[in-house]
């Protein structure tokens, strides 16, 4: 079963770093500064207002400055750990 949060998150690094892969195609583990993904601060900035907008939540700041993003997975984390602080509840069935 797909996670939902998780494909949405890699959709939206497709989306804004024009990537020629799918989400499906993008592994955990890969490192945000690869060059698979090549992150900078301003296009991190970018992806977290789009993940605000998909999500309907907001995303602290501070949780963005303390995460440890390292990876495509712990960007994941922070979404889901921030849709949590927010009362959102994601659908079991990964929809």
């Amino acid at each position: 079963m797909p996670d939902s949060i998780s494909t949405q998150v890699k959709q939206v690094l497709v989306d804004i770093l024009d990537l020629d892969l799918g989400p499906g195609d993008i592994a955990d583990h890969v490192s945000l500064y690869s060059t698979t993904v090549s992150l900078d601060s301003l296009t991190l900035l970018r992806i977290i207002t789009e993940l605000e907008r998909t999500f309907s939540c907001e995303i602290d700041d501070e949780a963005v400055m303390t995460s440890e993003l390292v990876d495509v997975g712990s960007l994941v984390d922070l979404v889901r750990s921030q849709l949590a602080l927010a009362g959102v509840v994601p659908d079991p069935a990964g929809r």
